[in-house]
């Protein structure tokens, strides 16, 4: 995700989160099977997404909900360890849209 550009929305947002999924894993040489699997995964609940009427949308990367994903409403995304003594943000691509106090703070 890191070479991503910036989303305008979340789910421009989520096709870059699973796409990089399916590329990470298929990198790692996870199955067809598996990749096939997360190739048709959707943005909604029976998929593990919560918060989807929500200004914030998140995911759980795995059963132990060691990361977890957010997904701004503004394409903004998100992910952090979600271990009781390591809450740390991991990554963070900022939206496309640029918010007035950060242009302001610009000089634009």
């Amino acid at each position: 995700m890191t070479a991503g550009k910036p989303c305008g929305s979340q789910q421009v947002a989520y096709e870059l989160v699973i796409s990089s999924w399916i590329k990470a894993n298929a990198d790692l040489g996870a199955s067809p099977e598996f990749l096939r699997a997360l190739s048709c995964r959707r943005f909604c609940e029976e998929h593990g997404w919560h918060g989807l009427k929500a200004d914030v949308a998140f995911w759980d990367l795995d059963e132990e909900q060691s990361v977890r994903i957010y997904l701004h409403l503004d394409g903004s995304i998100v992910a952090q360890q979600m271990d009781a003594q390591n809450l740390q943000i991991l990554f963070t691509l900022p939206s496309m849209h640029v918010h007035p106090q950060e242009i302001s703070s610009q000089g634009v």
